[in-house]
């Protein structure tokens, strides 16, 4: 059994990884609203309907965003940013957080996505885990976790 060091996901840590979750998925959405604004821009004033699609399409984005900022530092997700220790074998990882030991298998990772500074495993669509990469005692430590998640 190879143990970790503590960590804990910190609110702005969390708040970044949702923001830019949203912002890769959708993408698309927020850019046709500014286009759609743009085009409407003009016709601002003259009408109840180009006036309120001028600032809907303006403001959406902004009203996503601080609704995701409030959504994610909420009171709710307090479990999320207490300290964990990790440890993990050949098969298996160990998640202690808050006196409750949580066992994962190797097979329920669903989804890994690997950043500079930490890996998220989705053990479902919503749900993942977040682990840093600057846990480990060792590069050994680093090369076996790595191994056992992909």
């Amino acid at each position: 059994m190879i143990h970790t060091k503590k960590y804990s996901l910190t609110k702005k840590d969390y708040t970044k990884i949702i923001l830019l979750k949203r912002l890769k998925k959708s993408w698309w959405l927020y850019l046709f609203m500014f286009v759609l604004g743009i085009l409407y821009l003009p016709k601002f004033g003259e009408d109840s309907f180009s006036t309120f699609f001028t600032i809907f399409s303006f403001s959406y984005p902004f009203v996503m965003f601080t609704y995701l900022y409030f959504w994610a530092n909420s009171k709710d997700h307090q479990p999320i940013f207490s300290e964990t220790h990790l440890s993990f074998d050949n098969e298996n990882i160990y998640l202690k957080r808050n006196g409750n030991e949580s066992k994962i298998t190797s097979n329920s990772i669903q989804k890994v996505i690997s950043n500079t500074k930490y890996w998220m495993l989705y053990i479902s669509k919503g749900q993942f885990i977040y682990i840093p990469k600057n846990i480990f005692y060792s590069n050994e430590d680093y090369n076996k976790f790595s191994a056992l998640i992909n």
